[in-house]
């Protein structure tokens, strides 16, 4: 890793805490601002979270749309925006997104090697005015493939999905229907590609900005933890942990905290969300940090109680290289035919296909302080087997055995402690749904997110089919964070807010680590990411003109 010595004393204009999307863009931003800059990492690896994602980024009005004519407007998406946050975020905030969102996107392609294409997935919330919706096409923008060796050294410094490399985009994905048909994924392109060491999605994006810090010769230390900030009469820099000692690092002009969220922080976590057990999809130095730093200047704090997540599952013995399991997401299979999610009672409780988000937030509904839904547990037939994949098991492969199965409902419903009648009663009802081509209960398929992963080929609707044919399966629905969405409060330039409403001299925040532009709604695919891009840029650039 470049410029690792120990020196007595550090310093830089900027110091950017965190080496995720946010931190790289607020890095880049500040040195093309004119300020010499330090990124510090608490890992060993530059990424984060976003590298181990889709690597969409939310961005409404882009250039993408305006080439292809698809019709959109500020007005539509500042009204999308509105209707989401639910009063219970800054309408200034998400103005100024939309103002800046564009134009980051074309400054980060124009002076960084990132290349940007339109993406695929419509909105999430759908049926808000506003919103967009047109399957195929997008809001949101998904980088095209980026070779790895642009990195040269520091590639072995680079955090890859445990997911594993997709070496395609977005649009060659969908060209090539590869969501419901792997087999139709050209094997020899993508085993040359992965020997020539190109990325896609998530780990192309946060690679491509991480080229755009090293190509700057910009200072990048990881195994750098930020744990107090300095403070006289303004942020002066922050106290780093750094090979087991702490260094005092001073920032001329400002700090910016970009280290992501507090799901790793069981105490924190307790505070925010009491007696919620969960392992988060995201990387384990989400800890805290930035949290505790703004609290340390006295930050208003905003989107309390507050998380981003999902619905997922956990195959035994599949661990993280630090020690923690890793966490699958059910994000296309609750989506499909032959498979509904239902809960202790034996009941199904939403609708399947929405947005992640939306079920995430239903499945830790409280009842009396216990939660209404949970255990919960996505159930699937043999027809479901034959046809879909469920996660990397693909039909006809022999059945593991985290895939439980059983020889009939009664069975299953007995092994899961839940009631018989109440089960066959669920699965009855929406069998004669199913067949009459639209479920009462809760409207599924209808929705045009579950439309896009669903398939368009089933005779009885791309997301409804019937649940009949034994065996039938149990997969245990757990919900999973993605990232908290509570933090302190900012502005429009990313100065992070005290509670009277002043800027904290010298202190600057994006990502995950601040209260979400979008209050406690996601906007739609790379719903984080966006405002990440774009906050990130705004705050570097801030943080460099500081005192100039």
């Amino acid at each position: 890793m470049q410029n690792q010595e120990h020196a007595c004393s550090l310093a830089a204009d900027v110091v950017v805490v965190g080496g995720g999307v946010a931190g790289l863009c607020a890095a880049i931003a500040a040195h093309d601002a004119g300020a010499t800059t330090m990124l510090l990492e608490a890992s060993p690896l530059i990424g984060g979270t976003a590298s181990w994602s889709g690597g969409a980024a939310w961005i409404p009005l882009n250039a993408r749309m305006r080439e292809a004519g698809l019709p959109d407007s500020r007005e539509a998406a500042a009204t999308y925006m509105s209707l989401c946050a639910e009063g219970k975020a800054d309408p200034a905030l998400y103005a100024t997104f939309l103002d800046e969102a564009a134009a980051v996107a074309d400054y980060l392609e124009s002076s960084t090697p990132l290349e940007l294409e339109m993406g695929t997935m419509p909105d999430y919330q759908g049926g808000i005015p506003g919103g967009f919706y047109e399957i195929g096409r997008s809001r949101s923008m998904a980088p095209a493939i980026f070779d790895l060796n642009r990195l040269g050294a520091s590639r072995e410094h680079f955090r890859r999905s445990p997911y594993g490399t997709v070496p395609f985009s977005f649009q060659e994905f969908a060209r090539y229907e590869a969501m419901l048909h792997p087999d139709r994924i050209d094997m020899a392109l993508f085993g040359e590609r992965i020997q020539q060491g190109y990325v896609g999605w998530g780990e192309a994006l946060a690679a491509a900005l991480y080229a755009g810090v090293l190509e700057r010769g910009i200072d990048v230390r990881t195994n750098a933890r930020a744990v107090r900030l300095v403070i006289n009469d303004r942020v002066r820099g922050v106290v780093a942990e750094v090979d087991g000692r702490e260094r005092r690092i001073d920032a001329r002009r400002g700090v910016v905290l970009a280290c992501g969220g507090y799901e790793w922080d069981p105490a924190l976590v307790a505070k925010q969300f009491p007696g919620v057990s969960w392992t988060p999809s995201t990387v384990s130095t989400n800890r805290g940090d930035g949290w505790r730093m703004a609290e340390q200047a006295d930050a208003a704090m905003g989107n309390l109680g507050s998380c981003w997540g999902w619905p997922s599952y956990i195959v035994p013995g599949e661990m993280l290289p630090e020690g923690v399991p890793l966490v699958r997401t059910s994000l296309i299979e609750r989506c499909l035919p032959h498979i509904i999610l239902v809960d202790r009672h034996g009941e199904r409780f939403v609708d399947e296909t929405l947005p992640y988000h939306v079920i995430f937030k239903t499945m830790i509904q409280r009842d009396n302080g216990h939660f209404r839904h949970l255990p919960a547990y996505h159930v699937f037939d043999q027809q479901f087997r034959d046809r879909y994949m469920f996660g990397t098991v693909m039909p006809g492969q022999p059945t593991p055995a985290w895939m439980r199965s059983f020889a009939s409902l009664d069975a299953l419903a007995e092994a899961l402690d839940m009631p018989r009648e109440s089960l066959a009663l669920t699965v009855r009802r929406y069998n004669d749904d199913v067949r009459t081509g639209k479920d009462r209960q809760f409207g599924r398929g209808e929705h045009p997110y579950g439309r896009f992963w669903g398939d368009p080929e089933h005779p009885t609707g791309p997301c409804l089919g019937t649940l009949e044919h034994a065996p039938y399966y149990a997969v245990e629905a757990v919900p999973s964070t993605i990232g908290t969405c509570g933090g302190p409060k900012i502005d429009s330039h990313a100065h992070v807010l005290r509670e009277d409403g002043t800027a904290v001299p010298g202190l600057y925040a994006a990502g995950n680590v601040t209260a979400a532009v979008s209050g406690p709604s996601y906007l739609g695919p790379g719903g984080t990411i966006g405002p990440a891009m774009v906050f990130g840029v705004l705050g570097g650039r801030a943080a460099a003109r500081n005192g100039q």
